[in-house]
Formats: structure tokens, C-alpha cells, sequence
């Protein structure tokens, strides 16, 4: 009996002592997209980060640990220094979209583990963050930041319950010109604050379109990307494609003339440090879409023909032309940091 007590009493501490071990534990973990760094650190693994790409500015926290040098900056999100994550021997490698498939393709190979996320449906989002918790033993923080993730949005919504529903262009690139598709979770959240993008019933995250299709489409508002130090538009040489365009270049389109967004100044920036942040951030996407989109229109706003340098220079100078979207959303611009 006494051996039978002993024998149970030291299966229960071996147990206890693997558990222990298990929570413990920490991981090598190399983000290579924004989004998934701020995932991340938001189910409690910021320690477990080795390394992430220099548009990773959420939280506030992790450009100070780069800048300290606690965590390595392995380039962009299509300019990576491979070996550099090679070297790190890291446990998990994070990758994102399309534009990442042949990363994930290559670590795998290399024996690498690899959570890949295409962001084709808020659902796919939430399953992924659960599959990292699941991974670096975090499934529970990951469950409480899918549902925090749920309720706040659900609250970002309801804000735009009753405004009238609005057809919207978000142009992801002037020259290779795509928007959101119907594989797109920011179709999605442009649906879920009284936006209805024009092109969400097209297959894919993001199809392709002309401009010809825009103007029969006739969208009642004209969404710009913008980052910090974008730059552009560039219609040629090694650039072509790159930084942003502004609303000058799409009001002087051959037929803008004839697009509701044009003819009532709906030709606006839309901070993609916040909006292509398939993660934490998607609640405050939402939020800054529906601002965005339901914002009173400006002629003015189709005379900027630079794209700004920063994101605090771009709504300085929106606010100026409707100080009544300067004050629903000053709040919100200088809550967080504004680069990508």
C-alpha cells in the first residue's frame, strides 16, 4: 500500500513538473510580417521574439527593443535577409499573404516550422492566432484575444448601424490597380461599418481591375493607402508600382470627371499602418474605415498632389478642409504610433 501511495505520489510530481516545464518554456520565434508581431506580443510572448521586419511598429514596444538591440531587424516584408533568420535557428517562423508564400515555402523545406496567414476571411485570422497559442503554449491567451478581438469589433460596428450604406474603391496599388476581394478579410470590415467595396464579389484577396471598371462602377468614395516616407507615384523605371499615388493623380484619370467620389471631393488617405493589420489592430481598422468612409467630402482634398511625407503631415492637411472629421478622429490619430 505504502509503495502504491509513493509510486502515485511521484506520478503526480512528474506530471506537475512537465506542465510546469511546458509553460514555461520559451520559443525563438521570427515575425516576418507586422501583423503577426503584434499578435505576438499581445497573447504574452513578446520575450519569445527573435526577430522582425522594420514595419513592425506594434506595440510601441518593439521598435524600442530593435533600437536597443534586444531584437534583430531582418529587412522588410519582401526584402528579407534570409540568412539572418536562418542563423537565428529560430523554434517558429510567422509568414503573411502572398507575397510571403515563397518564404514559407523555403524555411519549410528546410525543415523550419512555419504558421503561414493569407488574411482571406476574419476567420482565417482567428484561427491562425489560436494555432500560434496553440504552439508556443499560449491557447488560452490566444482564446481571450480572438474574443476581445470579436466584442470590440462588434462595438466598432454598431457605431455605423444606421448610416447610410456607401460604395467604396479601395485602391490597393495606382499602377497594378487591385482591390479587396471577396477572399479579403478588409472586405469585411469595410461591409461591417456601411461600405460596400465595389469589386468584393471578384475571387481572391486581391483581383485585379481597370480604371475603366472603376469609373462604370461609379464608387460614392476613393480610399488611398498611405504609410510614412511612401513616396510616388512612380508610372515608370525601376519604381514603377512602388509608395502611393495622390488625390490630384486620380481626379486627372481620364473619366474621374464622372465618379460620385470625385465630383464630391471622397478622394481621402486611409492609414495602412492601421488597416492592414490583420490582428489586434482590426477593431481600430474597422473604426478608421467607418470615420473614413462616412467623412464629410472636401473639393479641396483633390488639390493635394504630393503624397506627404508622414502620416501626421496627411491629416493636417485633410483637417483643415472639414474640422468636423479633425474632431471625431484626433483622438484616434494621436492615440498610437502612424508608420508603415
Amino acid at each position: 500500500m505504502r509503495t502504491f501511495k509513493a509510486s502515485r505520489l511521484f506520478l503526480i510530481f512528474i506530471f506537475l513538473f512537465l506542465n510546469l516545464s511546458l509553460a514555461q518554456k520559451t520559443f525563438k520565434i521570427a515575425s516576418l510580417a507586422p501583423n503577426w508581431t503584434n499578435i505576438t506580443a499581445a497573447v504574452g510572448a513578446t520575450n519569445d521574439l527573435v526577430a522582425v521586419t522594420r514595419y513592425c511598429i506594434f506595440p510601441d514596444s518593439i521598435p524600442r527593443l530593435v533600437e536597443e538591440g534586444k531584437l534583430q531587424s531582418i529587412g522588410g516584408f519582401a526584402d528579407l535577409n534570409i540568412q539572418k533568420v536562418r542563423d537565428l535557428k529560430p523554434d517558429l517562423i510567422l509568414t503573411c499573404t502572398g507575397l510571403q508564400t515563397k518564404f514559407r515555402d523555403m524555411f519549410r523545406k528546410e525543415g523550419f516550422n512555419v504558421i503561414h496567414m493569407e488574411e482571406s476571411s476574419l476567420a482565417e485570422v482567428y484561427e491562425k492566432i489560436q494555432e500560434l497559442g496553440s504552439f508556443i503554449n499560449k491557447a488560452h491567451n490566444a482564446e481571450l484575444l480572438v474574443n476581445e478581438i470579436k466584442s470590440n469589433l462588434e462595438s466598432a460596428s454598431s457605431k455605423y448601424k444606421n448610416e447610410q450604406k456607401k460604395s467604396v474603391y479601395y485602391e490597393i496599388n495606382y499602377f497594378y490597380k487591385c482591390a479587396p476581394g471577396k477572399n479579403s478579410y478588409i472586405t469585411e470590415l469595410i461591409k461591417a461599418v456601411g461600405g460596400e467595396p465595389i469589386f468584393c464579389d471578384r475571387p481572391g484577396i486581391a483581383p485585379k481591375v481597370t480604371w475603366d471598371e472603376v469609373i462604370k462602377a461609379n464608387p460614392d468614395v476613393i480610399l488611398i493607402p498611405i504609410w510614412e516616407n511612401a513616396g510616388g507615384p512612380f508610372f515608370e523605371g525601376d519604381k514603377v508600382g512602388w509608395g502611393t499615388t495622390t488625390p490630384y493623380e486620380i481626379a486627372h484619370r481620364i473619366g474621374a470627371e464622372n465618379v460620385n467620389a470625385v465630383k464630391n471631393g471622397k478622394v481621402r488617405y486611409i492609414n495602412s499602418a492601421k488597416t492592414k493589420q490583420a490582428g489586434p489592430q482590426i477593431p481600430t481598422a474597422a473604426d478608421l474605415f467607418g470615420k473614413t468612409i462616412h467623412a464629410q467630402g472636401d473639393l479641396e482634398l483633390l488639390k493635394i498632389d504630393k503624397v506627404p511625407e508622414n502620416m501626421e503631415t496627411t491629416f493636417s492637411q485633410l483637417f483643415i478642409f472639414f474640422p468636423l472629421y479633425n474632431y471625431a478622429c484626433s483622438k484616434f490619430y494621436n492615440s498610437s504610433p502612424t508608420i508603415n
